[in-house]
């Protein structure tokens, strides 16, 4: 009798483990993950669900129109004669923010390499940073930090959306801005971190919904010996979920294996100062793809009480994916109306 309870406790266990697994996945993902991050009801029916998009290999999906996604209640497809809907980015419930931070040690100061750096940033910044007037022009942000042998990190621009405004930071950038030729890496991956988990929570504290980047040069390693290796990646470890952390390598003298490892999101390297335009573009790729990844739902349900199931569809060609979530449509009536 005893073992017939134990079977029967442990098979409820499991099922139990399966379902809590399910999250918010369907079985029929086929290619595509979508996550919802956050959902609001206000009356008489509105409905809005903030949600993003990756592929399987965790790389954000942008680019994705109104007629991508489908929506469904409690299992029936919901068509646009019965709900009105838009889908779009909205800079009101979310900041995605850049921090940079660039390597500007006597080796690249003192160098060959300052120049082709400085083109290189300013094309980053092209390449991440929404020309003004765009849908998310004022949902992304970037500050640019810069680091030598020194104790601290120390800031080349504060905050801001504005390209230029950016690119004029990086053309301040100088061969007699540092007075220490050493290279304080770990203490400035440590503190890079902080910084923009500053950030994250700042924004999270006016009630948006916030995810963050911080990117790292450098054409070295560490010498300052100010933080260990085992502690910049430590702070790398217990880094934000929201926060992805990439790396560019240039030269010869940098160790790929460290910076594999501080770039958990990923990594490049370039050999020499002409190919560090196109390293950057490759992450200013991968950036834009994840910072773009984000939508936000907003129909008018046709429902008009009870608890009942949201589910919305992605589709990109032959990739497909969904989640699901619940939401109240207690006192529910017909007068919805989209801004």
């Amino acid at each position: 009798m005893k073992n017939s309870i134990l079977k029967i406790s442990i098979l409820a266990l499991g099922m139990f483990m399966i379902l809590l697994g399910c999250g918010n996945k369907d079985d029929t993902d086929t290619g595509l993950m979508v996550t919802i991050e956050d959902q609001f009801v206000n009356l008489p029916s509105n409905v809005s669900v903030f949600f993003r998009v990756q592929d399987n290999a965790g790389n954000g999906v942008a680019g994705l129109k109104e007629s991508d996604f489908t929506i469904f209640e409690n299992g029936a497809q919901i068509s646009e004669f019965e709900a009105t809907r838009k889908i779009q980015p909205n800079e009101q419930v979310f900041d995605y923010h850049i921090t940079l931070l660039l390597d500007l040690s006597g080796s690249v100061l003192g160098g060959e390499n300052l120049s082709g750096l400085k083109s290189a940033a300013k094309s980053f910044i092209d390449e991440v940073v929404p020309a003004e007037g765009s849908p998310s022009a004022q949902a992304i942000k970037m500050e640019i930090w810069w680091f030598d042998g020194a104790a601290n990190i120390k800031q080349l621009q504060a905050s801001s959306n504005n390209s230029a405004t950016l690119k004029a930071a990086i053309d301040r950038i100088n061969a007699q801005m540092s007075s220490d030729n050493s290279t304080n890496l770990y203490g400035a991956v440590i503190q890079g971190i902080q910084v923009a988990a500053q950030k994250l929570s700042q924004t999270r504290n006016q009630d948006q919904i916030a995810s963050s980047a911080v990117v790292i040069f450098t054409d070295g390693t560490d010498q300052a010996n100010r933080a260990t290796k085992g502690q910049a990646l430590e702070a790398v470890k217990k880094a934000d979920a929201d926060m992805a952390i990439y790396t560019i390598g240039l030269g010869q003298e940098i160790d790929e294996s460290v910076l594999r490892a501080i770039g958990k999101t990923s990594f490049v390297s370039a050999v020499n100062i002409g190919e560090l335009l196109d390293k950057f573009k490759e992450i200013g790729d991968l950036i834009n793809g994840r910072a773009n990844s984000y939508y936000l739902l907003e129909y008018c349900s046709p429902k008009r009480s009870g608890s009942n199931q949201l589910t919305i569809e992605a589709k990109r060609g032959a990739l497909k994916g969904r989640a699901s979530t619940f939401f109240d449509a207690s006192d529910f009536n017909g007068s919805c109306s989209l801004q």
